[in-house]
């Protein structure tokens, strides 16, 4: 008779110590740590003057490998800069776009001189927006323009690397030339790099880290984007305005002719929307989404199906507090230098 009340009296011995210890030795219940990226604020650089310095500078430190992934580049200086370091022996990679009329001119000038330079290989009406530099496979800058006159007249932002995010984008550099070419480049197997905590995604998965982090806000969400459009990351932003969420939009004037419809479910949703009141000669090229004041995402073109869908795009998710600290001071001012009209 014992034995047949053994088992149900262990599983109801279980389940009280359950009960009692709030189900914490369940791993399901178990809170995951927020990863938290130790990126401090001066990797953030929103002067075009410095952002240029920072970008010749690390070109001549380079000792071994410069890979360099743009839409479009035509900078004199940064053109010759180029070309003495692979002079030197300096192993140059170049990825372009090929639908950039600036850039056959550049692709004449650099294979003349042995620089190894190639066309991203784009489908018709795809355009190549990946826009970075990694130098020796351990620091890299991420931007938000491409390396032109049109480019460096604008109000941009570019973020400094020097953690596993470089070597990661190193990765990817890899992945795209063999794409381009067939042809496997040589670097090394691993580089022992401090941790970063910031993710660096291309193409679709930029939306669904986008979504993800409006779906999971809080509190509070603050975006700055050129156009505003994509269907799934509206209909997010939405969703989240009837939870209660403060959402914050500063748009491009432009988004009135360009998106009309969308922006008027934005404004029936009663988001609060503000244009930039930058000018036509010196725009601004933000794209970045500040989420309960904990982390920043930044990409490399508008928040449109065609950016996330068809384009080859990239971003960064960092969850620094110091980053997230920096742009909220800028978001302030440029809300504050916003207008309420197109």
């Amino acid at each position: 008779m014992l034995r047949r009340f053994t088992l149900p009296l262990f599983l109801t011995i279980i389940l009280l110590l359950f009960f009692v210890s709030g189900c914490s030795i369940l791993p399901i219940n178990q809170e995951v740590e927020e990863k938290v990226s130790n990126l401090s604020a001066d990797s953030i650089l929103v002067n075009s003057d410095e952002i240029k310095l920072q970008t010749l500078n690390l070109i001549e430190n380079a000792q071994k490998a410069i890979f360099i992934q743009l839409s479009s580049l035509n900078d004199p200086e940064i053109l010759n800069s180029i070309m003495k370091k692979s002079h030197d022996g300096i192993d140059v990679r170049i990825l372009l776009d090929q639908w950039q009329r600036d850039n056959s001119s550049t692709v004449s000038t650099l294979k003349n001189n042995n620089v190894s330079v190639q066309y991203y290989p784009s489908q018709k009406g795809q355009y190549q927006r990946v826009r970075y530099m990694v130098a020796d496979y351990s620091k890299a800058i991420f931007y938000g323009v491409d390396w032109t006159n049109k480019g460096f007249s604008s109000y941009f932002m570019a973020v400094k690397l020097s953690g596993d995010t470089a070597w990661k984008i190193t990765k990817s550099f890899v992945k795209d030339w063999l794409y381009t070419t067939t042809m496997n480049l040589e670097i090394p197997k691993e580089i022992d790099l401090p941790e970063e905590n910031i993710s660096f995604a291309i193409n679709t998965t930029i939306r669904q880290q986008i979504i993800g982090n409006i779906t999971s806000s809080q509190s509070d969400i603050k975006i700055i984007v050129e156009q505003l459009s994509d269907s799934d990351t509206v209909d997010a932003l939405l969703e989240a305005k009837t939870r209660g969420i403060d959402i914050k939009l500063i748009l491009s004037p432009s988004t009135a002719i360009a998106t009309p419809n969308t922006l008027k479910k934005l404004i029936e949703a009663e988001i609060d929307i503000r244009y930039n009141s930058h000018s036509e000669e010196h725009p601004m090229n933000f794209n970045l989404g500040i989420f309960d004041g904990k982390q920043v995402i930044i990409s490399s073109s508008s928040w449109t199906y065609y950016a996330f869908v068809i384009n080859h795009e990239s971003s960064l998710t960092i969850p620094s507090p110091e980053v997230v600290n920096k742009l909220d001071k800028i978001f302030a001012e440029e809300w504050e230098n916003g207008t309420t009209t197109p």
